[in-house]
């Protein structure tokens, strides 16, 4: 076989953007010729028929009959270089399917499927060459003359190839149809024109389908670290519970492999992606019942506190109070002294009170248990908030105010449905307005305004009673109202510290749904403490709590697993978020403690240390 032919095999008309490209496929293709056995004589070389031409004139070749994958990859560069596309196609797949993992004869099948999609577009085959160039474009992404080949046919079969509307219907159509490879090649193209959640999402939900699972995933994972609108949290719920699904379904398959450590962090990582689910959609039960499984599954194979404090957790979601308490309870008995025995309890019983399903009996203990709580703790406001709640369930209207009223007068920022669930009671507002004059407003002291302190300069009159009133009053029934009027009370008044406490309180509340917005939320915070606005300090500590508890949730795992470093790097992250709670701090120094950093160690207690002496 002569140089040039071999060359020829992988030459075609393209700019210079794509000369890296042709290199790469040069070069594989000349590796494959110093792999060709040379004929002795005339007498070995061998004839076939040339297929997929007309006429039945016979072809010399000079590759031997192939056995092994690298003589498949031989027989088709020769067949390549007399042109015979469709035979040289049919012996790359048959080497690349013989060793899928040869980068070498992926190159060489892609690059055969593009001169053959070349020569048929150039003979007016248009839809024929479409099927090569996607061929080309599925086996090798970045087979950039594939691309254009692509796009060349679209034009000349009258559409527009950077339409991303009509590139997606086409993967939609390839998608229903059973076609996946093609889906997948449109489903790139569109990922390449529109770089969002939505579209890496469609390519991974794709590639699954395909029975590619493990790249399916990679693409969710870029897929949920993307742009989202706000009215596609579902959709990103779904992505969540899609990898929760195939974290399972890895677990599953590692453990009955025999590896057992592979596994149980793979069903850490699934019952992650669960949570996520239902935090995005409460009510995705398949998100919820996949939970509990996996979790379940966990305490199997290692019934430690931990996998059942989230197990008690996954069933308070779906409402199952029994198990739950089934759940708190075995975590109780394996360690009685982990502090997140408190939070979990706080959950337990706040779960009943909010809950229509919890019947009376449940309410009754639960009261009985958050009284005795308040006996060695009367100055927790979220037991006495929770109290009212449990209060109202049994219709106790006063017995519920005076719950609620204490619980206003020790932090009126314990809940964000705390004001609304006192007008509901036809309770009145409580508190009074502090000017930033030495004097009080009497207008504002019976108005149910908090106190507020403003030390830069006196209030502008636009911070009025009747703009509180109008952002309170849509808090809870339209909280993306409520944000739009404080934000324009601040563009008026940027120095209304109270205007920042609302903001931030109303941010919180929309943080339930979406946690970005708890960013937002603690600025705000930040921004009301700064103006010396009462309880701004304690509000900012809560918010940040709920912010880091991801990473502590990570964090725990990896220390479960004694992978310090990854344990290390997520309070790390925690604490650039929450610089003030002294409690990452101390986890943090547990943790260099196992490293055995113990100058590092003590350098975060005694950072504890001072931000609890300056909370007293």
């Amino acid at each position: 076989m002569d140089k040039m032919s071999l060359e020829t095999y992988y030459l075609f008309n393209s700019g210079s953007s794509q000369m890296k490209h042709l290199t790469k496929i040069l070069l594989s293709a000349m590796l494959c010729l110093s792999l060709l056995p040379q004929a002795a004589d005339g007498a070995s070389k061998r004839r076939v028929r040339s297929a997929g031409r007309s006429g039945g004139s016979g072809v010399v070749l000079q590759t031997p009959n192939p056995v092994s994958p690298i003589d498949h990859n031989n027989r088709g560069v020769e067949l390549g270089s007399k042109s015979l596309w469709a035979d040289a196609i049919r012996e790359h797949e048959i080497a690349l399917s013989m060793q899928p993992g040869n980068k070498d004869f992926r190159t060489n099948l892609s690059s055969a499927q593009l001169r053959y999609g070349n020569v048929l577009f150039k003979s007016g085959k248009t839809y024929e060459a479409m099927k090569q160039f996607r061929g080309a474009l599925f086996i090798d992404p970045d087979n950039l003359p594939a691309d254009d080949g692509l796009d060349a046919c679209y034009r000349k079969a009258g559409k527009n190839p950077e339409d991303l509307s009509y590139r997606k219907k086409c993967a939609e159509d390839f998608a229903v149809s059973g076609h996946f490879e093609d889906a997948i090649v449109e489903y790139r193209k569109c990922v390449k024109m529109n770089d969002s959640g939505p579209t890496h999402a469609d390519l991974g939900y794709t590639l699954i389908k395909a029975d590619k699972p493990v790249d399916g995933f990679q693409e969710l994972k870029i897929a949920v670290q993307k742009t989202w609108g706000n009215n596609e949290k579902t959709d990103l719920a779904q992505v969540h519970r899609q990898m929760g699904d195939l974290l399972k379904d890895f677990a599953y398959k590692a453990k009955n492999s025999g590896r057992g450590s592979v596994g149980m962090r793979r069903l850490l990582n699934a019952a992650t992606e669960y949570r996520r689910a239902v935090t995005l959609n409460p009510s995705d039960g398949n998100a919820i019942s996949s939970f509990i499984e996996v979790v379940r599954e966990g305490c199997q194979m290692k019934p430690c506190f931990d996998n059942y404090l989230m197990l008690g957790g996954a069933y308070l979601l779906a409402g199952d109070f029994a198990h739950a308490k089934i759940a708190y309870e075995q975590c109780h008995k394996l360690d009685s002294r982990r502090t997140e025995l408190v939070p979990a309890r706080v959950a337990f019983h706040q779960a009943v009170a909010r809950s229509p399903l919890a019947g009376p009996e449940l309410v009754a203990e639960s009261i009985s248990k958050v009284n005795r709580f308040l006996e060695s703790d009367p100055n927790n406001e979220r037991w006495w908030y929770i109290l009212g709640r449990l209060k109202q369930h049994q219709n106790d209207t006063q017995g519920a105010i005076e719950a609620y009223r204490r619980a206003e007068k020790i932090n009126p920022l314990v809940d964000p449905d705390l004001p609304t669930q006192i007008r509901i009671l036809g309770g009145a507002p409580a508190g009074g307005v502090q000017t930033a004059s030495a004097g009080t407003n009497t207008a504002a002291a019976t108005s149910g305004v908090p106190a507020v302190t403003q030390p830069v300069q006196p209030v502008v009159d636009v911070r009025s009673l009747e703009a509180y009133s109008k952002i309170e009053g849509s808090m809870s029934s339209n909280p993306q109202s409520a944000l739009e009027l404080v934000s324009d009370l601040l563009t008026k008044a940027p120095l209304d510290g109270h205007a920042y406490m609302l903001k931030g309180n109303i941010l919180q509340k929309l943080g339930q749904s979406d946690k970005a917005l708890l960013d937002d939320a603690a600025v705000a915070y930040r921004q009301a403490a700064a103006f010396k606005e009462p309880n701004a300090e304690d509000a900012l500590i809560i918010v940040n709590t709920i912010r880091v508890q991801d990473n502590l949730s990570r964090a725990d795992q990896y220390s479960s697993a004694r992978d310090f470093v990854k344990a290390a790097g997520e309070l790390n992250d925690a604490i650039i978020k929450a610089p003030n709670l002294a409690n990452l701090h101390r986890k943090l120094a547990d943790v260099m403690k196992s490293m055995n950093d113990p100058d590092a160690a003590k350098r975060e207690s005694e950072k504890a240390e001072k931000i609890e002496k300056k909370s007293k």
